[in-house]
């Protein structure tokens, strides 16, 4: 059996020279980087989206399905915006009866009731007594987002949901949902309807 060589270190002159100038050079290779490092820039933080452009804005319109048969209820509907994270921005329309036994059914508008429940507990505006008026017939309506929530304050340009959801007594309930990036570009989407709502488009374009 080969046993491997040994690796003798001279104790000459030049031998100790040569260490020496490697250690120097790796301790100066070690300071160089350290220092590198130590002056580097940081990276730059990302600065806040812009501010909504003011000349644009969103329109929703909407077509309320006819439904056959007699005495038929008109369905409730809720138009309203999240940001990207879920939180509510702006309800855009809230067609529901406030009278009588009107007010009883507006919890049937199951999203919009959860997500305004907990804004209005953080301070936020009562919006069934600010926003809501009475329900339609059927037929087509359109409704319009300014970029502002529904503080009145402008919104930063990014991605946002629009929702289209609606409740009718003794009828269905439905949702409609898309996500839209909002910039400085126009943007037009159709939606598939369903029982309630016929059919919806979402126009992000120049304010007229």
């Amino acid at each position: 059996m080969k046993h491997p060589e040994s690796v003798m270190l001279s104790d000459t002159p030049l031998a100790r020279r040569d260490l020496i100038a490697r250690v120097a050079a790796a301790a100066l290779a070690f300071t160089g980087l350290t220092a590198f490092r130590t002056v580097a820039r940081p990276r730059p933080t990302m600065s806040a989206a812009p501010k909504w452009d003011d000349n644009y804005e969103l329109a929703v319109d909407l077509e309320i399905a006819a439904q056959g048969g007699f005495r038929n209820h008109r369905p409730y509907v809720a138009v309203w915006i999240e940001d990207e994270a879920g939180h509510p921005v702006r309800t855009l329309s809230l067609w529901v009866n406030t009278s009588g036994r009107g007010p009883r059914y507006i919890r049937e508008l199951k999203s919009w009731i959860f997500a305004q429940r907990d804004q209005q507990a953080a301070g936020g505006p009562d919006l069934v007594s600010t926003t809501s008026s009475a329900t339609r017939l059927p037929g087509r309506y359109s409704v319009t987002w300014d970029g502002r929530d529904d503080n009145k304050k402008p919104v930063e340009q990014g991605t946002y949901r629009v929702h289209i959801e609606a409740a009718r007594e003794h009828g269905t309930y439905q949702m409609m949902q898309q996500d839209m990036t909002l910039g400085s570009k126009p943007l037009a989407i159709d939606l598939p309807g369903n029982v309630e709502i016929k059919g919806a488009r979402l126009d992000y374009r120049r304010r007229k």
